[in-house]
């Protein structure tokens, strides 16, 4: 019977170094490889009425004018049978703050999925990642994947939490508004094209 609770109370504390271990861990900023637990994206539906091939060629027309004249964009994929356009593209960032501009100043980085089907698609831009300044004299502040909560997911050494805070605000607000204005006005190219 001793020698059962000797082991019971060796597990215990095993079990409680191994929980303190992970607290200590998500608690210092850290990231688990590959978390990227409530990034932020954005879908909207659009139904048109036509066929599948039509919508598609009207769909690489509205990409060309929309997404396409973005900065570094590019059309990754296009495939006119499985009805499927992917891209990236980006948005230049330049911090209003003081601090830490120089080494912020950057891109935000994001993915399109375009899906048609006779009779709608519909768009999805994720994959949202900010990368900073990385010739800066003291270095890129990169806040990496965009997701929700007011912090990004790990540390930027050299910023005062109130200062990341507002930082990564302001990346996210960008995006946000320049994401939105692009998928509103892919819609509407697309519905104006498909008028008779």
């Amino acid at each position: 019977m001793h020698c059962t609770t000797v082991i019971f109370r060796a597990m215990h504390r095993l079990m409680l170094v191994i929980l303190l271990a992970l607290l200590a861990l998500t608690g210092s900023g850290q990231t688990l490889a590959g978390d990227t637990v409530g990034a932020i994206g954005y879908s909207r539906s659009v139904s048109v009425p036509l066929n599948a091939y039509q919508l598609y060629d009207k769909a690489m027309d509205a990409w060309t004018w929309t997404f396409g004249k973005e900065p570094g964009a590019v059309l990754r994929r296009s495939d006119r049978e499985s009805g499927m356009i992917e891209g990236t593209a980006r948005v230049n960032f330049r911090s209003t703050m003081l601090t830490g501009r120089e080494e912020s100043m950057g891109t935000i980085t994001y993915r399109v999925t375009i899906q048609l089907r006779a009779g709608g698609s519909r768009i999805t831009v994720n994959e949202l990642v900010h990368s900073g300044n990385k010739t800066a004299l003291r270095g890129g502040i990169h806040l990496g994947v965009l997701a929700r909560g007011s912090s990004p997911q790990q540390r930027i050494p050299g910023l005062g939490r109130a200062n990341t805070e507002r930082l990564y605000a302001e990346v996210k607000e960008l995006s946000h508004g320049r994401v939105t204005q692009l998928m509103q006005a892919f819609e509407a190219r697309l519905r104006a094209n498909a008028e008779p």
